[in-house]
Parts: structure tokens; sequence; C-alpha cells
């Protein structure tokens, strides 16, 4: 079973875990260059999160996909990476679309999503929820125009949010351990 929910600023590592097990294409693709594991540690460290949300697919427990949607002054910028054997399974597009409902009822109106022009999998996605796609160079920019947060939108992030708060009580073993 998956289960989608956003994590908390506690479970930075379990995200970080996720971004090592990335493939050296996948982490590529996610970063839109090579990085070693220490620049995907600073990286995770770095996160505001206060300021960002990181919306995950658990399997199994484990972290195999996530949105990381950073928020800046009504905008957003989205990075999406998702783990080998768990690809061409629909979690990308679920994920993006969960991480658009949140930031439309956050008041963003807009998400950019910046890839590789190589990215045939991130670009099926943004052709699929009407992104506005420009090329430059080898680098492609999407933007998703979002709709003000309305009854259906909020309604759907809370059923989302219980379901994470039940699934956070079923698997204790999830949360760090008090030191």
């Amino acid at each position: 079973m998956t289960v989608f929910r956003p994590l908390l600023p506690a479970e930075a590592e379990r995200y970080a875990a996720h971004l090592l097990r990335l493939s050296k294409t996948d982490r590529r693709a996610r970063f839109m260059g090579g990085v070693c594991d220490d620049v995907v540690r600073s990286h995770v460290g770095r996160i505001d999160w206060g300021r960002s949300l990181v919306l995950v697919a658990l399997c199994g427990g484990q972290v195999r996909g996530a949105v990381e949607l950073g928020v800046d002054d009504g905008r957003a910028e989205l990075a999406i990476s998702i783990e080998d054997g768990w690809q061409n399974r629909g979690l990308g597009r679920m994920m993006v679309r969960r991480a658009m409902t949140m930031a439309r009822n956050r008041g963003i109106r807009a998400i950019e999503l910046h890839c590789l022009g190589d990215n045939h999998r991130m670009l099926r996605i943004a052709g699929r929820l009407s992104a506005q796609v420009r090329f430059d160079g080898g680098d492609v920019r999407c933007v998703f125009m979002l709709a003000p947060a309305d009854v259906f939108s909020l309604t759907a992030e809370a059923m989302d949010q219980g379901g994470s708060a039940l699934t956070m009580m079923l698997e204790p073993a999830a949360l760090p351990r008090a030191a």
C-alpha cells in the first residue's frame, strides 16, 4: 500500500535516505546535474521547513518518491524524485497533483518546475497537468497555473491530512526516536 503525506522536519533523514538511493541518472534529473552524497545531505540540511513542504510516497514504510515544494513570495518551485523501481506507476503525477492542491490552499497561484530537456518523464507529467512549457537550450521551465482555493481543494487536503495523521499513528517506527 502506498501512503502519501508530508514529512515532518524531524523526518528529514528519511528524505535524505530516499535521495541517496536515487540512481545516478535519477539524481542527475532531480538536481539538474550530477551531485555527490555530501551535496545531497547538505541540500536536505538547508531545507527551510517553515517555507517548504516535502510530500512523500511511502511504500512499505520507505520513502520511494518525493515532491519538494519551496515557497517564496507567493510563488513556489517544485522538484520531484521517484526511485527507479517505483517509476512509471503514476506516483509522480499523483504527488504533483497533491502538491498543487496544497499550494492552492496556501494562496500560491503558480508553481515553477525546472528540468533538463531530456527528462521525458517530467515533461510527460507537465504536459498531462497542463503546464506552460518553455525550452531554453538544454533546460526546460514548466509553470503550473493554479486556481484559487475552494471548498473542494480545502476538503481534498483535509482528507489527505486526516489520512496522514492516522498513518503516523499506525506507523510509530517511522518517527525518529528520542535520544
